[in-house]
């Protein structure tokens, strides 16, 4: 009798580049989520490509009231909320993974974590003044992004600020010449199947900010319902 294999966590690329198979799971191990930081930023590029990601998010942050009540969702190991946070803001951090909101709890001591799944969060209507979900949207399927963009509109009282994977021609033809997932993530979305998104979720885009561009597919967007 053969043993069924499970089907694996992440794969490696040739280019030396990883790319999460099933989130959900496997940034709930430990080792994976103690490493998390070191293997997307210890280099020049990963150096670079968050330098400009900050700097994008910056920017998206200045359409948030000054002192407001805000939730990162699927905060991870807390850049964002130690962001939110420097910046005046009032911050909630909420994740699925305890292990990595255990690095995130180390950033930053003074900011609450909570578990939670981004499709079902565990906090009322118009509970926030704001929401940010970055590093997460382009780890997910069409249905499942849109179940998120709307779980994040009904607990926000204003604007939302998400990323997505979102690819240019640069990109594209990179993908097509190299066989390789665009920033290795599973699914990097088109301009027209982005604004699907809003449209079955309820939301329109206030603003964007592009990390990188065009040698990065990560675009940071300003929401309002």
């Amino acid at each position: 009798m053969t043993t069924p294999t499970m089907p694996p966590l992440a794969l490696d690329t040739d280019a030396g580049e990883t790319v999460v198979c099933d989130p959900g799971s496997y940034w709930r191990v430990a080792p994976h989520a103690e490493g998390y930081d070191h293997g997307r930023f210890d280099n020049v590029k990963g150096r670079l490509y968050r330098r400009a990601e900050e700097h994008a998010l910056a920017k998206a942050i200045h359409a948030l009231t000054p002192g407001c009540h805000v939730l990162d969702a699927a905060c991870g190991t807390g850049r964002v909320s130690a962001l939110l946070h420097h910046a005046g803001f009032s911050v909630v951090g909420c994740d699925v993974s305890e292990a990595m909101m255990a690095v995130a709890r180390r950033r930053v001591a003074s900011v609450p974590f909570m578990q939670g799944d981004v499709t079902s969060l565990p906090f009322p209507d118009t509970s926030f003044d704001a929401v940010t979900c970055v590093g997460l949207l382009m780890h997910l399927d069409r249905g499942m992004r849109v179940r998120a963009l709307r779980e994040l509109a009904r607990i926000s009282r204003g604007f939302i600020v998400v990323q997505y994977g979102c690819l240019g021609a640069f990109q594209r033809i990179k993908t097509w010449l190299t066989g390789r997932p665009a920033g290795a993530v599973r699914y990097p979305v088109a301009a027209a199947e982005l604004q699907r998104d809003l449209r079955r979720a309820g939301l329109t885009e206030v603003s964007r900010f592009w990390a990188l561009r065009p040698f990065s597919s990560s675009l940071i967007l300003v929401l309002s319902k």
